[in-house]
């Protein structure tokens, strides 16, 4: 498809600029302002200014301004859904769908801005009446990920607008296209000039000198382990809300029911070409079972269709860039070097780029191997049989990220025991690990490498609000 170069800016313009290179065909898609250290100031002055139309604003102001950007999202839900292709390489029913998401996250945000309620609160005093109410904390700095360009910042954009936290957002340096479209739904909406700033940059200072910025209160970021550690050492004191990496476990009883079993298995990990961080990272399937389970799951590799994201008959399509790919495929051969099979069909067809990776599934795949133990955010299923039924809890919690995790069994007792023990974030019985919807609170268990905090739209107001407690003392002599 030929198409012109886009020219993409942020809130800091700058003569300096980097490229955005499609999956889809391997060209370059946008030129993007690059902001520099020294344009941070000015971004997070603006921020500043806003924060006071912001607070003085009602709650139900706000949350009208959340329903109009909302409103403004879908009027665009056609042009984004194939920005969001060109950008990550998912297809256009993937990027409908984000969009329809992130729309209902901003509805969502409304309500629960007008639902920070105050509190009477009993106190000994009986002079006193005692009240509790919320309010916002200040400037935020928010750091989105390319996977999913709108849905994932909408998680922190929304109820920042919905209780009055001014914020500057650095989106993905791969999807800033996407990020301009969501920033303008904003503006469009009528949201006060500085309450949103779009920093566009692919620059690690510019980075740093956002969040060390003394008039930034918190930080929220969705993104690598790694990314992650370093931004929790670089501020400390601050605000932290961080969603992880994933490598989220199946476990699969040898009761279970296979077939919905190996649907999730392949549901979980070869959507968005298994580039999300609750995806299926690692299967353990109890021995007796295994060979069968196997079976069934390179079944439903048939049904994910890979090819070019804007054929509406596509179910997968590439991996966002060669790094993701090249990850993969040297995971999967570490594996197979181990003693592990691969049993899916391969894929021979010629693509436009490297980045197309068909469905795969691993099978013997041994503890420990980095296919096992390390997130691959790409299409594969790796399975590991496993002797005794009574293990599997003990090798999904044997590992360093706790985001999610799934269980198959039609024994209630025995799922009820394993979610118990699962020191995850969330536990899923009978579906996908990769379960989850706005209002829920979804993170990592504290003290592994998944996080800290919560996002969702209900748990993003109460890290983005503050308590204050007035008493009012009564003149007893009336």
């Amino acid at each position: 498809m030929s198409r012109e170069i886009l020219t993409i800016k942020g809130c800091a313009a700058s003569e300096a600029k980097y490229q955005i290179i499609s999956p889809v065909d391997g060209n370059v898609y946008a030129e993007v302002d690059d902001a520099e250290p020294a344009s941070v100031d000015a971004v997070v002055a603006r921020a500043k200014r806003a924060k006071e139309f912001l607070t003085a604003l009602t709650d139900f102001e706000r949350a009208d301004l959340c329903r109009s950007t909302a409103d403004a999202l879908l009027s665009r839900t056609e042009e984004l859904a194939e920005v969001i292709a060109w950008e990550t390489g998912r297809p256009l029913a993937s990027g409908r769908d984000e969009v329809q998401k992130a729309a209902w996250g901003l509805q969502l945000a409304a309500e629960e801005g007008v639902r920070l309620n105050s509190a009477v609160v009993p106190v000994r005093d009986r002079t006193k009446i005692t009240m509790t109410t919320r309010h916002p904390t200040g400037i935020w700095a928010i750091l989105s990920p390319w996977n999913f360009p709108v849905n994932i910042p909408v998680e922190y954009l929304g109820p920042a607008l919905a209780v009055g936290n001014p914020v500057v957002w650095k989106p993905a340096p791969s999807t800033a296209a996407s990020a301009r479209v969501l920033w303008e739904s904003f503006q469009s909406a009528g949201v006060p000039t500085g309450a949103i700033n779009l920093l566009t940059t692919d620059r690690l200072p510019t980075v740093r000198a956002l969040l060390e910025h003394p008039d930034v209160i918190g930080v929220g970021l969705t993104g690598s382990t790694a990314t992650g550690r370093a931004v929790a050492r670089s501020v400390p004191g601050k605000h932290l809300v961080l969603e992880l990496g994933g490598n989220g476990p199946l476990l699969v009883y040898g009761d279970a029911d296979l077939a919905l079993a190996a649907k999730a298995a392949a549901s979980g990990a070869f959507a968005a070409s298994g580039q999300i961080c609750s995806s299926t990272g690692r299967v353990f399937v109890e021995e007796s079972v295994a060979e069968r389970f196997a079976e069934l799951v390179v079944e439903e590799t048939k049904t994910f269709r890979l090819g070019n994201p804007f054929d509406e008959d596509t179910v997968m399509g590439p991996l966002h860039d060669q790094v993701v790919a090249d990850r993969v495929s040297e995971q999967i051969a570490d594996a197979v070097a181990q003693g592990a099979r691969v049993i899916s069909e391969p894929d021979e067809r010629s693509w436009p780029t490297r980045t197309y990776m068909a469905a795969q599934v691993v099978t013997n795949v041994p503890v420990g191997c980095s296919l096992e133990a390390e997130e691959s955010f790409g299409p594969v299923v790796p399975i590991v049989p496993v002797p005794d039924g009574e293990d599997l809890v003990d090798l999904a919690n044997n590992g360093v990220h706790a985001l999610s995790v799934g269980v198959f069994t039609k024994d209630i007792d025995r799922a009820l025991n394993a979610a118990r023990r699962l020191e995850f974030g969330s536990v899923i019985i009978n579906d996908r690990a990769g379960f989850w919807e706005l209002h829920l609170p979804f993170g990592g268990w504290e003290g592994l490498d998944s996080g800290t905090g919560r996002v969702g739209v209900p748990a993003m107001v109460q890290h983005m609000t503050q308590y204050k407690t007035t008493s009012l003392t009564i003149n007893q002599g009336l």
